[in-house]
């Protein structure tokens, strides 16, 4: 069994690349885009990004001989601050979509909300 990529259907949250053991994914993330490459010649056939993909981008075929492959995605920027993201335009559009988050935010601003929240809620941290 090999991997497929719908490049199209991809939102780029990287579980794919993360779950890759071999190195047959990969990314970067360069001046505001993330590159995502598949290199068929590495994979061992486990299928794990399979399994992982959230948008069911990667589907496994037997015997399929894929050549190598890549996929480009705009960065997300903070809607407070502006600041590049962790997360990909697209991502950010499929969790909104979701209900998950309704402001996506850099970690900076994440830490200045939540300290900020709690001045104002008076609340004290308990260990």
């Amino acid at each position: 069994m090999r991997p497929v990529f719908d490049w199209e259907r991809c939102i780029g949250c990287l579980a794919c690349v993360r779950a890759c053991k071999t190195g047959a994914l990969s990314y970067r993330d360069e001046n505001g885009v993330r590159r995502i490459a598949f290199e068929p010649r590495l994979c061992d056939g486990d299928l794990l990004c399979v399994e992982v993909c959230p948008v069911n981008a990667v589907k496994g075929f037997p015997n399929h001989e894929s050549g190598e492959s890549s996929v480009t995605f705009e960065l997300a920027r903070c809607e407070n601050c502006g600041r590049l993201m962790n997360f990909t335009v697209k991502e950010v559009e499929w969790a909104k979509g979701k209900g998950y988050y309704e402001v996506f935010l850099c970690r900076e601003c994440r830490k200045a909300f939540s300290v900020e929240k709690i001045l104002l809620e008076g609340s004290v941290w308990r260990v």
